[in-house]
């Protein structure tokens, strides 16, 4: 499937969630059938001077901003109707459908004319390409940049970013500025050609920046490049976009660990660059650990400690996807409620948690979670709600996590006694080598000891299995028992060789004096 088909499954599986979020007229929203497929260049919010694949900007916003968290769902474990967050997919649940089941008046709900709506009503971005040309000889590069409506933008300033790469030198930058002739082109030639070398070319047009994928010149022929810059707006009002937000939530050691992932769609002609706090998201209160994932994108959000996160980037048509995670500390309790509010048209909702044999997910204002099975096994609960028509998105989540454990207290008394068991065999140890002498009751109080902590060892694994106790928890306390163990057990040792020492040293002093007096005999 070439990209442009993949382009237009993504919008079209995308524009009925968008409008139940913007609350279009006569649109419908069906529950799931909104299944976006595939990706368009999300943009970068400053010109990056490098190329390479570690400085992708635009043409990565499709791309999955970072892996996944231990125990997060896999894509392929969501339930019926969940939106994909791969590239690529090759199915489009709105295929067949007539122009008037998405919009019954047939136009773009922009307020102009799209130039590739095709059967949606909905603008459809033209893809950025670079395309190998025979015409062109090796190490020459032409490119173009064009608007919405694949006219060229004259007199345009770009920055061609080189990264080349090799083992013996590392990686070389260099940026050249470039701007465009009157038919919008501009033409390179003499570059370097091989993997070793990539390029990418960053423009900006008013408050937007735009940027290609990273690509590399072949020693065979040149390369066409075009780039669309875009209108962009900071007013959300002025763009037609919307988003899907998804809450996976895990249990971890004192924790509940939360990562939150946004798809977020534009279906018109101008791009949206959220200024700060435009598109905030507020978290938990004492939130902790917050991570962005490692990704290709400069369409991500930025960590704002008192207030939370917030999108930034440019919007530019097509599809972008952003990330991030945190924790919320457990509260001891085996019920806990936590709030998140989201940015602006959000116009769905589906959250995941855990589900063991007692944990249970409750969302305010959402249907009963359900109880899923995963191709592994795993349990998950699953609950969704979509935006309703001239709701303006959903703007804030109360999800309630029940059945967790409560710390019981096998946990505490099992690390006292370590401790103490541990202080009292380097006590024994002290003061028996100060003394040089082994007391009678040693060797009967450390066996006591040992058995003791045996016990709490047998203790201690019945609370890991139950529950009672994390792997953190478990592991700290396991090696604080096996160390107290260790010390008693070297100076049970160290008793037996002293009570050894002294019988035999008693042995000898029955011995010599029955000697002495055989020799006290024979010279007489």
């Amino acid at each position: 499937m070439n990209s442009i088909r993949r382009t237009r499954l993504g919008i079209l599986g995308a524009a009925l969630t968008i409008a139940a979020a913007i609350s279009l007229p006569h649109v419908a929203t069906a529950a799931d059938e909104d299944k976006p497929a595939a990706t368009k260049k999300a943009a970068t919010d400053k010109p990056s001077a490098d190329a390479g694949p570690g400085d992708a900007g635009a043409g990565d916003g499709g791309k999955t901003a970072g892996p996944l968290p231990a125990g997060h769902p896999d894509v392929g474990e969501l339930p019926p109707g969940h939106p994909s967050v791969d590239d690529g997919a090759e199915t489009d649940p709105h295929a067949g459908e007539s122009p008037h089941d998405a919009n019954p008046h047939g136009g773009n709900p922009h307020g102009d004319t799209p130039r590739r709506g095709g059967n949606s009503g909905f603008f459809e971005a033209p893809p950025d390409t670079a395309v190998e040309d025979q015409t062109l000889p090796p190490g020459t590069m032409v490119f173009t940049i064009r608007d919405a409506d694949e006219r060229p933008i004259p007199n345009a300033t770009a920055i061609l970013g080189i990264l080349k790469s090799s083992v013996a030198q590392g990686d070389k930058r260099e940026r050249r500025e470039v701007t465009t002739d009157a038919e919008g082109t501009a033409r390179l030639d003499g570059l370097p050609v091989g993997a070793g070398t990539s390029y990418r070319i960053t423009t900006m047009r008013g408050l937007g920046t735009y940027a290609t994928d990273a690509f590399a010149l072949s020693d065979k022929a040149g390369k066409r490049v075009v780039l669309h810059a875009y209108e962009a707006t900071d007013n959300v009002e002025g763009a037609l976009v919307g988003a899907q937000a998804f809450v996976f939530v895990s249990l971890r050691e004192g924790v509940l660990s939360v990562e939150q992932l946004f798809n977020v769609f534009n279906i018109g002609k101008v791009a949206w660059v959220p200024g700060k706090g435009a598109a905030q998201v507020g978290l938990p209160e004492g939130y902790q650990a917050f991570r962005i994932p490692d990704g290709m994108t400069d369409v991500r959000f930025v960590d704002e400690p008192t207030k939370g996160p917030w999108l930034s980037g440019t919007i530019a048509p097509g599809r972008h996807e952003a990330s991030f995670s945190y924790q919320v500390p457990l509260e001891g309790k085996d019920r806990q409620t936590f709030r998140v509010e989201l940015p602006p048209r959000v116009g769905e909702v589906r959250i995941f948690s855990e589900a063991n044999k007692t944990m249970g997910l409750q969302v305010a204002g959402f249907p009963e979670a359900q109880r899923q099975a995963g191709r592994d096994g795993r349990k998950v609960m699953v609950t969704m709600r979509q935006a309703m028509q001239g709701e303006r998105g959903i703007n804030a989540l109360d999800i309630t996590i029940t059945g967790l454990p409560v710390p019981g207290n096998t946990r505490w008394f099992a690390l006292l006694f370590a401790l103490s068991a541990a202080g009292l065999a380097a006590a024994y140890t002290i003061r028996q080598r100060a003394e040089g002498a082994v007391p009678d009751e040693a060797k009967d109080d450390l066996l006591e000891a040992r058995e003791a902590l045996l016990g709490e060892f047998v203790a201690l694994e019945k609370a890991h299995r139950k529950g009672d106790i994390g792997p953190k928890t478990y592991g700290r306390l396991k090696a604080a028992l096996l160390d107290a163990l260790a010390r008693i057990e070297a100076r049970l040792d160290e008793v037996k060789a002293a009570r050894a020492e002294q019988r035999r040293r008693d042995r000898e002093g029955t011995r010599r004096p029955r000697g002495e007096a055989r020799g006290e005999g024979g010279s007489a």
